[in-house]
C-alpha cells in the first residue's frame, strides 16, 4: 500500500500513527532490499516499517522491460543473496527471464600476460554454489521493481512513501525526526540511510568520510554479440580495466575504467568504430591499442577504425589459436544511446552506525 500524503500549513508534532520501529531513506536497491527483509521477518510481525524515497516509486514498480536491449544500470547478485531472497519471496517478482546465472570469469593482464580462470566455488566462499551457479547479472531497475512489487502484492508490513524527500532530520526525546517535504514527519526508533554516495542520513549523524578521485571514469554501454555467452571477461590494461558481464540472449555489460581524454573520446565515437575498439581492447597489446586511440584522435573516419582494427584482429586471431582465445565473444554492436560515464573515487566511512542511525548501500561507502 502506497502511503497517502496529506498536506497541512504547518507541519504536525509527531504522533503515534507517525512513530515507527524503521525509517529507510532511500528505494533503491539496498533500501527496497532491507525493507522486504523486515518485512518478512516473523520477528517483526508487529513492528512499523517505512520506506521513503524522493522518486515515483510507482514508476519503477510498473517498468515494463524494453525486448530489444538491456539498460546499462546492473548488478551482480551472489547465490547465497539470490537463495536468501528466493526464500523470502523477493525473487520471483523479478523479470528472471533477464537475469544472467553465470558460473565463470576469465581475467587477463595485458602487460604482464598473468591469468585466472575462476569456475564455480571459486566466484564465492560456498563450495560447491547450491544451485551450480556462481553469481546472477540483474539490471538495477528490474530487482528494485521486483522488490517494491513483492512489498505490495503480499501484505508485507511496510509503509512506502514516494515522491516524499528528506528536508530535514533532527532528534526528538532521542529519537530521530524526519521531516519530508509533503509535510509529514516520521518519528523513528532506528533510522537506516540507504540514499547514496551524498547521504543526507550520514550528514545528519555526524559520520566522517575520507578517500579520492581516482581521476578515471566508468564507460559503461550495452552490447550485442555475434554469439551467446555466459561467462565474464575482464582485461587489465594500463588505462585501466575492461569488463564484459554476460545478459542473456547475446547481449553484455560493458564497463570500461578510462582516463577524462579517452572516455569522451570513445563515448563519441560512431557506434560501429566502438564497437571495433571494444574487441580491440579485450585482445590487442598496449601499444596496438595506442596507435588505434590516435588515428581516432587524429580524426579518422570509422571505417578507417574499423578497417585497421580488423586488420590487427585478424593478425591476432591468427596467432591465437587456443580454446580461452575463441572462447573471448565478438562484439557485434552497441545498443542506441547506451554508452554513458560516471567519475570514479573512494570513499570510506568512519563507522557504519551511530545512535539509532545505520547505513547500508553506497551511503556506507
Amino acid at each position: 500500500l502506497f502511503t497517502t500524503t496529506l498536506r497541512s500549513n504547518s507541519p504536525p508534532e509527531p504522533s503515534a500513527a507517525d512513530i515507527y520501529d524503521v525509517v529507510i531513506v532511500g528505494g533503491g536497491p539496498a533500501g527496497c532490499a532491507l525493507a522486504g527483509v523486515l518485512g518478512s521477518s516473523a520477528a517483526l510481525a508487529d513492528a512499523r516499517i517505512a520506506l521513503v524515497d524522493p522518486g515515483k516509486l510507482a514508476d519503477a514498480m510498473q517498468w515494463e522491460p524494453p525486448s530489444d536491449t538491456y539498460l546499462t544500470r546492473t548488478l551482480q547478485i551472489t547465490s547465497s543473496n539470490k537463495r536468501y531472497l528466493d526464500s523470502l519471496g523477493l525473487w520471483d517478482q523479478c523479470y528472471v527471464d533477464r537475469v544472467q546465472p553465470y558460473n565463470r570469469a576469465i581475467v587477463t593482464d595485458a602487460l604482464g600476460g598473468g591469468k585466472l580462470d575462476l569456475e564455480g566455488a571459486a566466484l564465492e566462499l560456498e563450495s560447491p554454489p547450491a544451485e551450480g551457479h556462481a553469481a546472477y547479472m540483474i539490471e538495477t531497475k528490474n530487482l528494485v521493481g521486483g522488490l517494491l512489487r513483492s512489498l505490495t502484492r503480499s501484505g508485507r508490513r511496510v509503509d512506502i512513501f514516494e515522491r516524499a524527500k528528506v528536508v530535514g532530520l533532527s532528534t526528538a526525546s532521542e529519537w530521530p525526526v524526519v521531516t519530508l517535504s509533503t509535510e509529514q514527519r516520521l518519528r523513528t526508533r532506528l533510522l537506516v540511510g540507504a540514499d547514496g554516495g551524498s547521504s543526507l542520513v550520514r550528514k545528519h549523524a555526524q559520520i566522517g568520510t575520507y578517500g579520492n578521485k581516482y581521476g578515471q571514469y566508468g564507460l559503461v554501454a550495452t552490447l550485442c554479440l555475434e554469439q551467446l555467452n555466459q561467462t565474464a571477461f575482464q582485461r587489465f590494461l594500463p588505462s585501466g580495466p575492461i569488463a564484459l558481464l554476460p545478459f542473456p540472449g547475446g547481449f553484455a555489460n560493458l564497463v570500461w575504467s578510462l582516463n577524462a581524454d579517452l572516455v569522451q573520446l570513445l563515448k563519441t565515437a560512431p557506434e560501429d568504430a566502438f564497437a571495433s575498439l571494444v574487441n580491440a581492447a579485450f585482445r590487442l597489446s598496449p601499444p596496438e591499442m595506442e596507435y588505434l586511440y590516435s588515428l581516432a584522435r587524429a580524426g579518422a573516419t570509422a571505417g578507417e577504425i574499423k578497417a585497421e582494427a580488423k586488420w590487427r584482429l585478424s593478425v591476432h586471431a591468427n596467432n591465437h589459436t587456443d580454446a580461452e582465445s575463441c572462447l573471448l565473444p565478438i562484439v557485434a554492436a552497441t545498443s542506441p544511446r547506451s554508452r554513458t560515464s560516471f567519475p570514479l573515487h573512494m570513499r570510506v566511512v568512519d563507522r557504519l552506525v551511530a545512535e539509532r542511525v545505520a547505513l547500508i548501500g553506497d551511503a556506507g561507502h
